[in-house]
Parts: structure tokens; C-alpha cells; sequence
């Protein structure tokens, strides 16, 4: 699937990927237009489950990008959550949106949304996720939110200021690389 289409599926109610990156920036006219679709949705009371979370969660999206408040909805997500992979889903997912932004309280949610995520992703996808977050680190985060860019634009900088700073010279915040090998 393709990334830009990760909104479209979840506002439609279908599943992502947990690697899937949901920080995409949005247009707020695209996004409100998403919103009033997904809460018309939503009213209509005859979603339930998996699909329920998905639309909720293309809700806090479309909340986010369009400059509305989004804690109620991510309160009541985080207590409502089904299961592992939902929890998994929403703190990724919030922590995205806060790192299209270069925000700092973004690794608080990516952090706790792999350790969630872990077990529950293929191979390929842990390693994928694994190495998005280690080159991801590189980029310093502030409390003011920057202007919106895509995950590519933020791994050519993360690329750009890990050769600036040299092999082995960026700062580990969370203790150091994550180690996935006995040895």
C-alpha cells in the first residue's frame, strides 16, 4: 500500500500496516473533509471493533493536521484500546505525527509504540521500523512545532546530519542502539 494512501484506508474504516508511517502530512482542507467523513461514520453507530479504532484513529489524524485539539481523542483511545496491536498503532501514530513536526515529546510515543510493536511485527517490518527509528534519532526535536515535512524529507536530513556527524558520533537519548542479536 501505497504511504500516501494510509489515511484514505483508515478513514474508510480498513486496517494499516504497523510499519505503516501515519505522520503524512495534510492539508487542513483535505483533512477537514476526512474528518467530517470519518465522524458521519462514526455517528452512524453501525461500525464496531477493528474498524471502530481505524476510523478513530484516521479521526485524531485528520484532527491533528487540520489544528484541532486531538487529547480528548487520543485520552479515550488509549483507554478504550482492544488489544496490543491498537495500542501499538496509536502511540506509533501519535509519535509520527509529532515527528513530521520535529516535536520532542514524539519519542515518548514512537519509543512506547515499538516496544509494543515488537512481537507483534514480521521480520522485515521490525527491522524496517528498527532502522526508521535509529536514523530518525539523528534529528534534534524542539517544544515548538516546526513545519510539517514527509518521512523521506526527515530521513534525507537524519542521513545528512549522521555524515556530519560521523559514524558512531549521534546522541543515544534512550541509552544507546537498540541490540536485537545475542553476541
Amino acid at each position: 500500500m501505497k504511504q500516501l494512501d494510509v489515511l484514505g484506508r483508515l478513514a474508510e474504516g480498513g486496517e494499516v500496516s504497523l510499519a505503516s508511517w501515519l505522520g503524512v502530512p495534510v492539508d487542513s482542507a483535505r483533512a477537514e473533509a476526512l474528518l467530517n467523513g470519518v465522524l458521519r461514520r462514526l455517528r452512524q453507530g453501525r461500525v464496531a471493533g477493528a474498524e471502530r479504532f481505524n476510523l478513530r484513529l484516521a479521526e485524531l489524524i485528520c484532527r491533528y493536521w487540520a489544528g484541532k485539539d486531538t487529547d480528548a481523542v487520543y485520552e479515550t483511545m488509549s483507554v478504550l484500546q482492544g488489544d496490543g496491536r491498537e495500542r501499538a498503532l496509536l502511540e506509533l501514530c501519535c509519535g509520527q505525527l509529532l515527528m513530521a513536526r520535529r516535536c520532542q515529546p514524539a519519542w515518548q510515543h514512537l519509543d512506547s509504540g515499538f516496544k509494543l510493536a515488537a512481537n507483534l511485527l514480521e521480520a522485515q517490518d521490525y527491522f524496517r521500523v528498527l532502522k526508521r527509528h535509529e536514523l530518525l534519532r539523528q534529528l534534534p526535536l524542539a517544544t515548538t512545532p516546526a513545519d510539517a515535512v514527509p518521512l523521506a524529507t526527515l530521513l534525507n536530513e537524519a542521513r545528512v546530519i549522521a555524515r556530519l556527524r560521523g559514524r558512531g558520533g549521534h546522541p543515544a537519548p534512550t541509552g544507546g542502539k537498540h541490540r536485537d542479536t545475542i553476541g
